[in-house]
């Protein structure tokens, strides 16, 4: 039965396909195909909804003026990063290589398809970061300057995001280590069997910007929740917040840290098919409660999908004290526009009549 083959006895002429799957998954036996269509229909599901979710945060932020703030341009980063990790990573490329039980885009497209993995990952890792250290500002010196985000200051993360990205994931792409992420059994992520210390090296940097990414994240929640006041609900509340997102984000990434960590201590034997392929899959969910996490349960981002999309949050729309704030808030910016309307009316009234004179 197929089944019963090896990689290797399996597909012994197809050169293209045998050199893009590292020797070690070589000797073991095809598994059964339900494997394969499982995993393709997790891939899916969760592939589709974080295409869903993210897509909602990115359209929510072009249509809204009130949601365009600095602290918002952050989420919307992570949410491109995470819409597009989703849609190359998940489905339908991983889907169609599972039901088909193969990789059958060639090795270049294997490269790329790697290369996208790591570079979104680590974006949206960095964009977390970078969210965690502006609610720790804002929370523990709400009163000070510089602990206010601006556009300027935005653009400048997220600039760092991108480019601290590519520092890690252009160098495999290139030669550095390889990535060649054929996941579940013969798709698990290969390693270069040519240059072990090179490999070594690589799996070494995945696990120190995980780790760094990491201790960022939770020293700032954990500070954040020292300077919480238990007596204010929206402090309780932001408390909840980083429990929250600390848990998730180990959930996501400690197992990928801990299999890379396998593979430098020697323990790469003990390692089968099936057990590299958990953590890719844990790794991909992250890019469906991301949007949930840091926009969807947001009051303004809940307030503008009732106003324009009501039909998906009908189960759980915005609470009247949500609607409350954000009346005040639109009143005390109106009111504003309109002071700045008049003074700017009354300066150039004096102007005019200075010339005349």
């Amino acid at each position: 039965m197929k089944q019963n083959l090896t990689f290797a006895t399996l597909w012994p002429d197809d050169n293209d396909f045998m050199s893009i799957v590292h020797p070690h998954w070589h000797k073991f036996t095809q598994p059964d195909p339900l494997y394969y269509y499982l995993v393709g229909i997790y891939i899916g599901i969760v592939g589709i909804l974080a295409v869903m979710g993210n897509s909602l945060v990115i359209t929510l932020f072009l249509l809204s003026k009130q949601l365009r703030t600095p602290p918002n341009m952050l989420i919307v980063n992570l949410a491109i990063s995470d819409f597009s990790f989703a849609l190359i990573n998940g489905f339908p490329l991983k889907t169609i290589a599972s039901f088909n039980q193969r990789w059958g885009w060639g090795k270049l497209a294997c490269e790329l398809y790697g290369f996208a993995g790591s570079i979104f990952g680590f974006i949206s890792l960095t964009t977390m970061a970078f969210i965690a250290l502006d609610r720790y500002l804002v929370i523990s010196q709400p009163f000070k300057t510089f602990s206010r985000i601006t556009y300027g200051k935005v653009i400048v993360m997220i600039f760092i995001t991108w480019i601290w990205s590519a520092l890690w994931s252009i160098p495999p792409f290139f030669g550095y280590v390889r990535l060649n992420e054929l996941e579940l059994m013969k798709m698990a992520q290969s390693l270069n069997a040519q240059n072990p210390s090179a490999m070594k090296t690589g799996k070494l940097d995945d696990i120190r910007v995980i780790l760094l990414l990491s201790e960022i994240l939770n020293n700032t929640f954990l500070e954040t929740l020292y300077f919480i006041d238990c007596d204010k609900k929206a402090d309780i509340e932001a408390a909840k917040t980083s429990i929250i997102l600390v848990l998730l984000y180990l959930m996501s990434w400690s197992p990928y840290a801990i299999v890379c960590l396998m593979t430098l201590v020697g323990s790469r034997d003990s390692l089968t098919p099936f057990h590299s392929e958990l953590p890719v899959l844990f790794a991909k969910t992250s890019a469906v409660y991301n949007p949930i996490v840091y926009a969807v349960k947001h009051p303004k981002f809940r307030l503008e999908i009732e106003k324009r999309f009501p039909f998906l949050i009908c189960c759980c729309p915005p609470k009247p004290k949500e609607r409350l704030q954000n009346t005040i808030v639109s009143k005390i910016q109106v009111s504003q526009i309109g002071i700045g309307t008049a003074s700017r009316s009354n300066e150039n009234t004096l102007n005019t009549a200075k010339q005349e004179n």
